[in-house]
């Protein structure tokens, strides 16, 4: 066993620890920084499901070290067994322990396991951020089966029902909500993306719950998913595609605080709760939501990144200007030539949490003139707050151009503009590039018109 000394230690080499590493070596270039992970490869969290169709292989889906390394970090392929916090230090896999000033917990999420009877039978399976999990996944599994069942029709679970039938494979797509992406988007939107779905051929079963897997004829293989109801789907496997859960082991043998959703309880600088040099982030830290402050649960690897620059820069002094204000939940995904997105609240979700609102509405091409090669019609959705008129939210459905559209609605709600700021905000217009007047505009416009057109009425009448 050898003891060595770092000033930074990150436990965990996902977006969230990687993006640590990197911010805190720009902040504190004189501070030497260690990167612990397990994995000798590491997948990149969002784009796991294109593996198996768009990318064909686990080794287009890598997280670049590089530039973490050319900064000057080090890393380690290890597990951190144990952390001493008095001590202040960890102690590896391999016997060897390190010395620290400041820990960074990144230890990610696990796949959810629904008590589905049967769900031990083989050929079951979750989605891993792991390398060679899904190296297997992919090479043994979906390379041998004509028919499998995705179970679960959230975004993962749409997007590897999609990428897999890319395969020629028969895909069943099992969801207990009425319509796949409810939990996301308004139910119009979703009706779209379930359109498409079933044009691309997929067979798609909502608004039913599976009651058990039941095995083949070998009696070890799953080879039937039974539904409620009695309907029953022949299968050669099944991927449950259920969500995460904070993987939080390690700081729980540290004694640190957990949260009710099961994460580490941090600040808005990522500081642990029980000592100010620990920080947690990523899908293992907690989350408030930005319009309420209440709990989250969204895990996402963009937010992961967003907390690791927090945490880069707070290290070792807080800034005030940069903390975490808040998830506000960006999620985009695409579908053959169909790209939609998600920033802030839905309708139905502003109206669960209390929120009067107002929307407004665009659609249009995305070049000009929409007779322009690869033009796509592009749908904006906005709701903003009656009281103020301060955006909540905003949905995209339409081609490439949708996923930039959404990270300046999101943008936009984190700078807490109004519908009056996005009507009149400047902005580029180039034929092959943009739409001729910019969708977040066109939405903006369109729902202050409905707002004045139902204002005028109650504004007019007279007492007496």
């Amino acid at each position: 066993m050898t003891e060595h000394s770092t000033d930074i230690l990150i436990v965990g080499g996902g977006p969230g620890g990687i993006m640590t590493g990197m911010t805190s070596a720009q902040i504190s270039p004189d501070k030497r920084i260690t990167l612990v992970r397990p994995e000798t490869k590491v997948l990149v969290p969002c784009g796991i499901p294109y593996i198996f169709g768009t990318l064909g292989g686990t080794d287009e889906d890598l997280i670049g070290e590089l530039p973490f390394l050319q900064a000057g970090g080090e890393l380690l392929v290890d597990r951190v067994e144990s952390v001493d916090r008095e001590a202040r230090t960890a102690t590896l896999a391999g016997g060897d322990r390190i010395r620290w000033e400041r820990l960074v917990i990144a230890t990610g999420s696990r796949a959810f396991m629904p008590p589905i009877p049967g769900a031990d039978l083989e050929g079951v399976h979750t989605i891993h951020k792991d390398y060679d999990y899904m190296d297997r996944f992919f090479r043994e599994v979906v390379a041998g089966v004509k028919r499998i069942v995705v179970v679960g029709g959230g975004f993962i679970g749409v997007e590897f029902a999609d990428e897999i039938a890319k395969r020629g494979i028969e895909v069943h797509l099992v969801e207990h909500h009425p319509h796949v992406l409810s939990r996301s988007f308004d139910r119009d939107a979703c009706l779209q993306v379930q359109a498409h779905l079933l044009d691309a051929g997929l067979q798609l079963h909502t608004s039913v719950r599976v009651q058990a897997l039941e095995a083949g004829p070998d009696g070890a293989q799953v080879g039937v998913v039974r539904l409620e109801g009695g309907e029953r789907i022949d299968t050669d496997a099944v991927l449950i595609a259920a969500g995460t859960r904070p993987n939080v082991d390690l700081a729980k043998a540290m004694g640190l605080a957990i949260s009710d959703k099961g994460a580490i309880l941090v600040d808005a600088f990522q500081r642990t709760r029980e000592d100010p040099e620990i920080f947690a982030v990523g899908d293992c830290a907690s989350k408030q939501d930005f319009f309420t402050r209440r709990p989250a649960n969204a895990l996402l690897a963009s937010q992961a990144a967003a907390e690791g620059r927090i945490a880069g820069m707070s290290l070792y002094a807080l800034h005030a200007p940069r903390f975490n204000a808040g998830s506000i939940s960006v999620y985009a995904s695409q579908v053959g030539d169909l790209a939609f997105g998600v920033a802030g609240l839905t309708e139905a979700q502003a109206g669960k949490l209390g929120f009067q609102v107002y929307r407004g509405e665009s659609r249009m091409p995305d070049h000009h003139p929409s007779t322009l090669p690869g033009t796509h019609e592009v749908y904006c959705r906005l709701i903003f707050a009656q009281l103020g008129g301060r955006l909540l939210g905003g949905q995209v459905i339409g081609g490439p151009t949708s996923g930039e559209i959404l990270n300046a609605i999101g943008i936009a709600i984190q700078m807490r503009a109004s519908a009056a700021d996005l009507a009149s905000f400047q902005f580029g217009s180039q034929p092959l590039l943009t739409a001729s007047i910019h969708p977040i505009v066109g939405a903006a416009v369109n729902a202050l018109a409905n707002h004045f057109q139902n204002a005028r009425p109650a504004m007019g009448k007279k007492e007496g």
